[in-house]
């Protein structure tokens, strides 16, 4: 342990991306706090509705996660090597990939938002005040696709500040917006859902706009020409693809998971809805540095096997698995000492308050177990280029064990939320094991540059 703190170099390396990408992060979620205290106030239905939503949205992210996540470990590996030029192409073919998937699921979202809603919920109240929320934020996804793609190719070269930048303006434009435009002000009507949506869409174009023009006027290596970033060839896609596709498919089919485990909570109750989706929103907030940490481990670790140094990627992999749960034990405490003064910040009933609470608590028990976990599948072996087998572990672990547990526990024996959240929470122990045997075999390392 006296070695990890000792070594000035593996810290400075780790929190040069840390620092902004963890507060990217935090901004990000302040956004989504932010909007569920406003909407809170209109009542645990609008609560639930824009949660739901948030759930197909949450689909898209890890589609959208998936397709990053690889151009990263591309982009990542080539930096270390300097290679301006295949980082280009990875953003050419990241931006028409992301894009693709953004136009997709604006598509459907317009022509489809009834059946949408109607996949999580049988209450009429909340299906057609999500139409209206999912109707206007559709069109954002084509806004969050470009911007996600630029800031990932700024931070895998080292290049972390400006997405921080973003996000930040991003996050008190949302906040004035949704002011002004949920409970009018300034002459304006009170819009409810419907003002939230067209303040979070605004917020995400000018997110858009900001991460777009640094990238082009600030920055000489991903400010690539249209030529430069459609050069590739048929074999630099394969070669993408073989590398991609299990970080993309496990995104979305974990996506997928996800989003079941909010079909489980609706057979509990709308109660239950609102709780986890402010429960969730809460423990996001702390869970900001384990993502940092993950994507600064998944950027580093790729930009030394990258420069052909895998006993440095070797050595940083193992003090982070050491240190990272420590982070999350401490994480925890502050979450589970929190969570009761969080909590009385939203207007919903004394029996859906005490269940919420319950919910953070269990969500602190877990966090040392999930930060090792995330670290693992996100940092780690991503950034290792080992992608097949965090996929096996993840999906495995969510569909062969906590949705059949997590569905079986409140539909047929009806127990209560904090139960089967806990019952699902399982998998990460589950998944421990997996996760520590494959650091330890460094079958994670590859090359594939």
């Amino acid at each position: 342990m006296k070695k990890i703190f000792k070594d000035k170099e593996f810290f400075i390396t780790i929190l040069t991306l840390v620092i902004p990408i963890t507060l990217q992060n935090l901004i990000s979620s302040s956004l989504n706090m932010v909007d569920n205290l406003m909407i809170g106030k209109l009542g645990e239905n609008s609560i639930a509705a824009v949660g739901l939503v948030n759930q197909y949205f949450f689909i898209f992210m890890l589609c959208l996660s998936g397709i990053n996540a690889g151009a990263g470990i591309f982009m990542s590996q080539f930096w270390g090597r300097k290679d301006t030029l295949n980082i280009r192409k990875i953003l050419g073919l990241d931006l028409i990939l992301s894009i693709s998937a953004s136009l997709i699921f604006s598509i459907t979202a317009f022509i489809f938002p009834e059946t949408i809603m109607k996949i999580f919920t049988k209450d009429n109240v909340v299906i057609n005040l999500g139409i209206q929320y999912l109707e206007i934020i559709g069109i954002t996804f084509i806004f969050t696709a470009i911007t996600q793609a630029y800031s990932t190719a700024l931070r895998c070269i080292g290049v972390a500040k400006p997405p921080m930048f973003a996000s930040l303006m991003g996050v008190l434009i949302n906040a004035l917006l949704n002011w002004i435009l949920i409970f009018g002000h300034f002459g304006l009507k009170p819009m409810g859902v419907v003002g939230a949506a067209m303040a979070t869409s605004i917020a995400r174009f000018v997110e858009m706009i900001y991460i777009t023009i640094y990238s082009y006027k600030f920055n000489d290596i991903v400010s690539a020409k249209l030529r430069e970033m459609i050069s590739f060839n048929s074999n630099f896609v394969k070669s993408y693809f073989k590398t991609s596709s299990s970080v993309i498919i496990n995104e979305i089919v974990w996506a997928l998971g996800m989003t079941t485990y909010s079909v489980i909570y609706a057979k509990i109750g709308i109660s239950a809805v609102a709780s986890m989706q402010i429960a969730t929103t809460i423990n996001n907030m702390f869970m900001v540095l384990c993502i940092g940490l993950a994507t600064a481990a998944s950027i580093v670790i790729g930009n030394k096997i990258g420069a052909n140094e895998e006993d440095i990627a070797i050595e940083y992999a193992t003090k982070l698995g050491i240190l990272v749960p420590l982070v999350g034990l401490v994480t925890g405490i502050g979450l589970w000492v929190s969570s009761p003064l969080i909590v009385k910040a939203f207007n919903i009933k004394e029996d859906t308050l005490r269940l919420t609470i319950i919910v953070l608590k269990i969500m602190a028990i877990f966090a040392p177990l999930r930060f090792f976990n995330v670290l693992m599948i996100v940092g780690v072996f991503r950034g290792g280029g080992d992608t097949t087998y965090s996929m096996l572990v993840q999906l495995g672990t969510v569909w062969c064990f906590a949705i059949p547990a997590g569905f079986i526990a409140a539909v047929y024996f009806r127990l209560p939320l904090n139960k089967v959240f806990f019952i699902i929470c399982l998998e990460e122990v589950v998944k421990l094991f997996f996760e520590a045997k494959r650091l330890h075999s460094k079958k994670w390392i590859r090359n594939i540059v």
